[in-house]
């Protein structure tokens, strides 16, 4: 039980010196929404994947967010163009004037 608890210790160990540290993370998952990252750098961010469940959860939420925006953007557009009707702007007036 100790050798294989060793062993996965010197695992992890190897990928975090291998690997981008968390704050350099966090901008590289950023720069991949805006350009293609070299083969070597993803490799060593799912290396880091597996050994870091943060960043793993930042990377997906990031990544949700970018999807999401484009279809957010068109629901404000029709959001902002519905408004009060005239009678509950005039309900609204005669409350605060009580």
């Amino acid at each position: 039980m100790k050798l294989g608890s060793s062993i996965k210790e010197r695992c992890i160990l190897w990928v975090w010196r291998h690997t981008p540290n968390c704050a350099e993370m966090s901008r590289l998952a950023s720069q991949r929404l805006d350009r293609p990252l070299p083969w070597r750098t993803r490799l060593q961010m799912r290396l880091h994947f597996v050994i870091c469940v943060w960043c793993r959860r930042y990377f997906k939420q990031l990544d949700f967010l970018h999807r999401q925006a484009p279809r957010s953007e068109a629901y404000l557009v029709v959001a902002t163009r519905r408004g009060l009707s005239p009678a509950a702007k005039q309900r609204i007036v005669q409350q605060l004037r009580k």
